[in-house]
């Protein structure tokens, strides 16, 4: 798997204090129901057992097995001061305005 945090979103994540333990959870949630939907999030998370963890550019970055298998092999974030985060592919964008919580 390969993430690539664009040079606008690796200033805005490194401004964040981050604890022991936490980084930056990429989070791909399939949700059942009528059509095949994926529910895309960004969050600042403490690292679980079935997490891989990244470090980019000095970022912690977290993604679950179950993350994994919703995602394609190259996914990029950005950041655009007016349209938040946004989470994309060479193929789609998944979500943009993606506005990134504390989890705890």
């Amino acid at each position: 798997m390969n993430i690539e945090i664009k040079k606008e979103a690796v200033a805005q994540l490194k401004k964040v204090d981050y604890k022991e333990n936490e980084g930056v959870r990429i989070e791909a949630i399939y949700l059942a129901s009528c059509s095949i939907y994926v529910e895309h999030e960004l969050k600042i998370d403490n690292q679980n057992e079935d997490d891989e963890k990244f470090i980019i550019d000095g970022i912690p970055v977290l993604l679950s097995s179950e993350s994994k298998k919703h995602l394609p092999d190259n996914v990029y974030l950005t950041y655009n001061d007016k349209l938040g985060y946004k989470l994309y592919s060479d193929e789609e964008t998944f979500r943009y305005n993606l506005q990134l919580k504390r989890v705890n």
